[in-house]
């Protein structure tokens, strides 16, 4: 068997996984998350900002829908008390005048209130609103520089399907299976290199002894660390 073909295929692989953990951790990645997120919060502020100029617009109108009525009530009132004679229900009368004059006052209060927070979240949506070409510019450019990263990434893993193709085709169908089963039982990492006496799959150091096995295997014959049982190529 062509072990330096195990040991190409499991460089391949091993650029595809080490591709696949960092593409999602790229800086323009969280960059672009980055620009998005405070877009999307910007954006959020905006809407925030339009509810509580509404409400506060609504307050207003029902602030002042609400004296207009006491101010008919109180009209009327003040006609009647022209025309009464007896004491007690001139009295009366001026009582609930009196009430609906303090009714009003709070409603006068409230009105200015609401105009008040009108006014600041106004102002706020203003500079929120100002704010966000300039932020969308960000998102937009951060999306770019995303794109070529993308591009360029999609490029190495074009090369790496081609190049591993190519590889599987000169091991054949059985050294191929055998490669996938070998893979798949140690993780991803199913073949390793004999450094000196190091090998590269466990990080163990081999014996002299241990050293003497696998140098000992035939080389059209896949030898295997003693240590962690993966091939191991020498």
């Amino acid at each position: 068997m062509n072990a330096s073909a195990f040991l190409a295929l499991q460089d391949i692989d091993t650029a595809f996984d080490v591709i696949t953990h960092k593409r999602p951790r790229l800086p323009e990645v969280i960059a672009h998350q980055e620009a998005t997120a405070v877009l999307a919060a910007l954006r959020s502020q905006v809407a925030t900002a339009q509810q509580r100029i509404d409400a506060a617009q609504a307050a207003i109108e029902a602030a002042e829908h609400a004296a207009d009525d006491l101010t008919k009530k109180r009209t009327r009132l003040e006609a009647q008390l022209k025309t009464v004679i007896a004491p007690r229900e001139a009295e009366a009368l001026m009582h609930e005048i009196e009430t609906i004059n303090g009714h009003r006052g709070e409603l006068d209060d409230q009105e200015l209130a609401a105009l008040e927070e009108q006014a600041e979240n106004e102002a706020a949506l203003q500079s929120l609103t100002d704010a966000l070409p300039a932020q969308e510019g960000v998102v937009a450019s951060a999306k770019a520089e995303l794109d070529t990263v993308h591009a360029a990434v999609d490029v190495q893993v074009a090369d790496l399907r081609q190049q591993r193709a190519d590889v599987v085709e000169s091991l054949g169908p059985e050294s191929s299976a055998l490669y996938e089963r070998v893979r798949k039982q140690f993780g991803g990492v199913g073949v390793a290199r004999l450094e000196g006496s190091h090998c590269s799959g466990c990080h163990m150091d081999l014996s002299p002894r241990e050293l003497d096995i696998v140098k000992a295997v035939p080389v059209d014959t896949l030898a295997e660390c003693p240590q962690c049982g993966r091939i191991i190529v020498r």
